[in-house]
C-alpha cells in the first residue's frame, strides 16, 4: 500500500466516526451523487444532491457534508450549463477542517476552488463508503478517483 493509499484510509478511519450511523437511504444519496458527478452525469448529481441536503436537514450530521454536497451540487450545474470555471463555489467553515482530508495552508494551495473541490469530492467518497452498504462495491471499484485527487496534491501533503 503506497503512502497516498494509507492516508486516505487514515482519513476514512478518523472521520468514520462522525458518519457512520448515517441513514443508509442519505448515504446512498451522498454516494449517488458523488458517482454521478464522476461519470458526468451532472444532472443526476444535481439532483441526488438535492435529495441528500433534503434528507440531512433535519440530521444530526457535521456541517461539513452539507458544505460539500452544496459544493458538488454548485459545480456540477455549472458544468451542466456548460460553465467552465465554477467562480463561486460554497466554502468550507473553519468548523469543518476536521472532517476534509486535507487542510493546507494558503500559501500552498495552487487553485483554491479546485482545492475545495477536491476536499469535498474526497469527504463525500469517504462518507459514501463510510455509511452506504448498497455502494460500497461500486466506490471500491473507482478507488483510484480519490487516490487520484490525493496524489495530485502529494507534494504539499509531503506524501
Amino acid at each position: 500500500m503506497g503512502r497516498v493509499e494509507k492516508y486516505f484510509e487514515a482519513y476514512i478511519e478518523r472521520i468514520r466516526p462522525a458518519f457512520e450511523g448515517m441513514d443508509r437511504e442519505t448515504a446512498h444519496a451522498v454516494a449517488s451523487a458523488l458517482l454521478g458527478f464522476k461519470f458526468g452525469l451532472y444532472g443526476n448529481a444535481v439532483t441526488r444532491a438535492d435529495t441528500a441536503l433534503e434528507q440531512l436537514a433535519a440530521a444530526a450530521m457535521p456541517q461539513a457534508l452539507l458544505a460539500a454536497l452544496r459544493i458538488l451540487r454548485t459545480r456540477a450545474a455549472d458544468l451542466k450549463s456548460a460553465v467552465i470555471v465554477s467562480a463561486s463555489l460554497p466554502d468550507f467553515a473553519p468548523e469543518d477542517r476536521e472532517y476534509l482530508a486535507m487542510d493546507l495552508p494558503a500559501d500552498l494551495i495552487e487553485d483554491a476552488p479546485t482545492y475545495t473541490l477536491d476536499n469535498a469530492l474526497l469527504l463525500l467518497y469517504a462518507v459514501g463508503l463510510i455509511a452506504s452498504p448498497d455502494d460500497e462495491q461500486a466506490l471500491d471499484e473507482h478507488r483510484g478517483f480519490p487516490l487520484q485527487i490525493l496524489g495530485s496534491y502529494r507534494k504539499p501533503l509531503d506524501l
